[in-house]
C-alpha cells in the first residue's frame, strides 16, 4: 500500500472509531494491505431483536460499513456517497461476534461498486451484499470539518 493510501486509511479508521455509530455498535475497523476494510462487532444485547439474536439492520450496517469504507479507501481525500446497498442475510449469527470484509468490484471515475461478506466468529457466512457509491471528486474530504462535526456530537477524543 502506498504512503498516500496508508495515510488515508489511517484517517478513515480514526474517524470511524470516533463516530457515534462505532460506539453504538461496539465495533472496530482496520484495513489490510490491499486497502480493504474489515470490521468486527462484538456481540452484546444492545444489537438484539426480540428473539435475542442480531437485528437484521445491524447485519446490514456491517455490509454498509465494509463496502463504503473499502470504496472510500480507493479515492484519497475525495468524498464518496452511497447510492444504494443490498444485504442478503443467510443465517443467524447465533450470538457470536461477527466480522465483515469488503472488496472493490469496480473503481471508476464517477462510480464505485464494492461487495462484502459478514461471517460469524466460527467462520460461517451470515450475509453478503453490495454497495454502489457516487464518487464526488469535486467535494474534498475535509478532516477539519469532520472534527468539528464530531465535537458537535460530543466526542471528547
Amino acid at each position: 500500500m502506498d504512503r498516500e493510501i496508508l495515510e488515508w486509511t489511517d484517517t478513515l479508521a480514526s474517524i470511524y472509531r470516533r463516530a457515534p455509530i462505532s460506539k453504538t455498535l461496539n465495533s472496530d475497523i482496520w484495513f489490510d494491505n490491499e486497502a480493504r476494510a474489515h470490521f468486527v462487532l462484538r456481540f452484546y444485547p444492545g444489537v438484539c431483536n426480540a428473539m435475542g439474536d442480531y437485528h437484521g439492520g445491524i447485519i446490514g450496517a456491517m455490509v454498509d460499513n465494509a463496502t463504503w469504507f473499502t470504496a472510500a479507501a480507493q479515492y484519497p481525500w475525495v468524498w464518496v456517497t452511497t447510492t444504494e446497498f443490498h444485504t442478503y442475510i443467510l443465517k443467524t449469527p447465533e450470538r457470536q461476534d461477527i466480522y465483515s470484509e469488503g472488496w472493490i468490484l469496480h473503481k471508476g471515475k464517477r462510480l464505485a461498486v464494492a461487495k462484502a461478506e459478514v461471517r460469524r466468529a466460527d467462520g460461517a457466512l451470515v450475509a453478503y451484499g453490495t454497495g454502489t457509491f457516487a464518487v464526488l471528486s469535486h467535494i474534498r474530504f475535509d478532516p477539519e470539518q469532520v472534527e468539528a462535526r464530531l465535537r458537535e456530537l460530543g466526542d471528547e477524543s
